[in-house]
C-alpha cells in the first residue's frame, strides 16, 4: 500500500495589517517593517552617497520606525548614525551585526567571531552609530562558526548584553543545522530568516518555521525580493541567474512574473506585498538603494496584503 502524499506546505495568509505583538512583547516595536542598509551601504555595488542619504532621509519622514544594519553593509552604520543624529522624532529601533567584517563586496566573507574581535566590532558600531546599546544585536551568519566553538560564542554576546549593550539578541541569518547549538542555549529572541520564505521559496515552513516555534523566537523576514530575483532586475537574472540563486527559485520566479503581468501589477510589488501578507514573518526587512525603490516598497505596505485569491494564485505557483 502506499503511503499517503503530506499536502506541500503553505504560509498562513494575514487578513489585515496588525501590530507585531512578538516583537513589541520583546520591547522592539511594534512595526512590521524594518529598512535595511545592505543596499545604500554600497554591499552590492556602488551607492552615490547623496542618494544614499537622501533615501534614508526620506525613510524617516515616510515613519519607518525599524533599521537594520550591519559592519558587512559598507557605510550603513555611518548613514544611520548620521540621520539618527539629525532626527528629532521618536529614535526607531535600531539592529546592527557581529560576527562579519566588511569585505570588497556582498559576497567577499571576512568573519570574525573571536571573543575580542566582535566585542571590538559591537564598540566601534556603536560609535559609529553614536548609541550607547542597540535594540538587538545579530549574530551575522551563525551558520559559519564551528559547532564547537558556538556554546563561547553565545556565552559572548549574553556577556555583551548583561554589560549593557544589546537589549535583545538574534541569529542573523542561517537555517537547519546553521541553528544548532543557539536555539537550544536559550539565549536568543528573534531569528532572521533569509532566501527560506518568499515567494520563491517555502522550505522555511518545513525546515526553520516549526523549530522557532517551539524555541519561542520572533521572525525577520529578509530580502522579499529574493536578492533581487523578484526586483527590478528579475529579466537579467532570468536570463543569467548569479550565484546566489537557486534553480528552483528561478523556475518560480519566471510563473510569479507571468502571474503579476496577468494580474496587471509590477513584480516587485507582488513579491512585497505577499510578505507583508505572511502570518509567520513578524518583521519584514525591505531593502532599497533609491528614494525612488523606497517609494515603491513602502507603496506596497501601505497597500496592505495580497487579496486572498491572489495570494492563493501565489503559493500555487511554488
Amino acid at each position: 500500500m502506499t503511503a499517503p502524499t503530506q499536502p506541500a506546505p503553505r504560509p498562513t495568509r494575514r487578513n489585515a495589517p496588525a501590530p507585531a505583538a512578538a516583537l513589541a512583547r520583546l520591547g522592539l516595536g511594534d512595526t512590521r517593517v524594518a529598512f535595511g542598509l545592505a543596499g545604500i551601504g554600497g554591499a552590492w555595488g556602488p551607492v552615490d552617497p547623496g542618494l544614499a542619504r537622501e533615501t534614508l532621509a526620506r525613510a524617516f519622514e515616510l515613519g519607518v520606525a525599524a533599521f537594520d544594519a550591519a559592519p558587512a553593509y559598507g557605510t550603513a552604520e555611518a548613514l544611520l548614525g548620521e540621520a539618527l543624529r539629525a532626527w528629532r522624532g521618536l529614535r526607531p529601533v535600531v539592529s546592527t551585526k557581529v560576527g562579519r567584517l566588511a569585505g570588497h563586496d556582498g559576497l567577499d566573507g571576512n568573519y570574525e567571531y573571536s571573543t575580542q574581535g566582535m566585542r571590538d566590532s559591537l564598540a566601534r558600531s556603536l560609535d559609529t552609530l553614536g548609541l550607547p546599546a542597540v535594540d538587538l544585536l545579530f549574530l551575522h551568519e551563525p551558520e559559519e562558526v564551528p559547532p564547537a566553538e558556538r556554546p563561547r560564542v553565545a556565552a559572548v554576546l549574553r556577556q555583551m548584553q548583561a554589560d549593557g549593550f544589546a537589549r535583545r539578541l538574534g541569529l542573523g541569518g542561517g537555517d537547519g543545522p546553521g541553528w544548532d547549538g543557539y536555539l537550544e542555549d536559550g539565549g536568543f529572541d528573534v531569528a532572521m530568516l533569509f532566501r527560506r520564505l518568499d515567494a520563491c521559496i517555502f522550505d522555511g515552513l518545513v525546515d526553520e518555521l516549526p523549530r522557532l516555534r517551539r524555541a519561542g523566537v520572533a521572525t525577520y523576514g529578509a530580502s522579499p525580493l529574493h536578492m533581487g530575483l523578484l526586483g527590478s532586475r528579475n529579466e537579467e537574472f532570468l536570463r543569467a541567474p548569479p550565484p546566489w540563486v537557486w534553480p528552483a527559485p528561478v523556475a518560480r520566479a519566471r510563473r510569479l512574473w507571468v502571474l503579476a503581468e496577468r494580474r496587471g501589477l509590477p513584480l516587485p510589488v507582488l513579491a512585497h506585498r505577499f510578505c507583508f501578507s505572511l502570518e509567520e514573518i513578524d518583521r519584514v526587512v525591505i531593502g532599497a538603494r533609491s528614494p525612488a525603490e523606497l517609494h515603491d516598497a513602502w507603496a506596497a505596505w501601505q497597500a496592505g496584503p495580497l487579496p486572498a485569491d491572489l495570494f492563493d494564485e501565489v503559493c500555487a505557483a511554488q
